[in-house]
């Protein structure tokens, strides 16, 4: 999947996000600069979510801006239905009971380090933060629901890993996602509409929410002794 590294330079100090904003209540329009577009095939998630903490850290937690903004489009793949809004939307949000700075500081791994393992490495504690009160069953049962807490940001890593890793799918597989951050991959013959779920999962082990949940639960153990 495409993935881009987004200019750094004047965008480190400057919202990239406000701009649109403005521009829309100035000219009543904005322009996506062409880096940023949504691809036709895969997504565009880590350089946006760049753009979303600058924003953050200019204009507060809240982004006010985001709500003006017609949704911001990461994909143009028939069947990914995700915007920027969605991820702003999930870090805010109480729904999922990770606390905000949590999911924030995890997201902030996801997209700062210079692998994916490494990302992986320093998102280890900060999930095991979410699990230290816990005992032994109620541990196994929240990394073995997607619906979870943890279960759900496992979830959201994987969107960040797969996009690192230049995740491929089979020419006949493809990405569907209705709501954020849940997926499946389906098959359909050449030109048909998806008709079945599909049985492949990546070869990267850290792009699969079980594995991260299963290897979770090992580091957790490993806290127990």
């Amino acid at each position: 999947m495409d993935n881009k590294n987004a200019a750094k330079g004047e965008t480190m100090t400057t919202s990239l996000i406000q701009k649109l904003y403005e521009d829309l209540k100035n000219r009543g329009q904005y322009t996506i600069p062409p880096a940023l577009l949504p691809p036709e095939k895969g997504y565009i998630l880590i350089n946006w979510v760049y753009e979303l903490f600058i924003h953050y850290e200019s204009q507060g937690i809240v982004a006010r801006a985001l709500d003006d903004l017609s949704p911001i489009k990461l994909s143009s793949q028939p069947g990914i239905n995700l915007s920027l809004q969605d991820i702003h939307k999930f870090i805010i949000s109480d729904l999922n009971l990770t606390p905000l700075e949590g999911k924030k500081r995890i997201i902030e791994n996801a997209i700062h380090y210079a692998s994916s393992a490494e990302a992986w490495q320093h998102m280890v504690p900060l999930l095991l933060s979410q699990l230290n009160s816990l005992n032994r069953e109620t541990v196994q049962e929240d990394l073995s629901w997607k619906f979870s807490p943890v279960g759900e940001m496992l979830w959201v890593i994987t969107w960040f890993f797969m996009e690192r890793e230049s995740i491929q799918p089979p020419k006949s597989t493809q990405l569907i996602c209705q709501r954020f951050p849940y997926y499946l991959w389906v098959t359909a013959a050449e030109g048909a509409s998806p008709d079945q779920q599909s049985l492949w999962e990546p070869d990267n082990p850290l792009c699969r929410w079980e594995w991260l949940a299963s290897d979770l639960f090992y580091n957790w153990l490993q806290t127990q002794k």
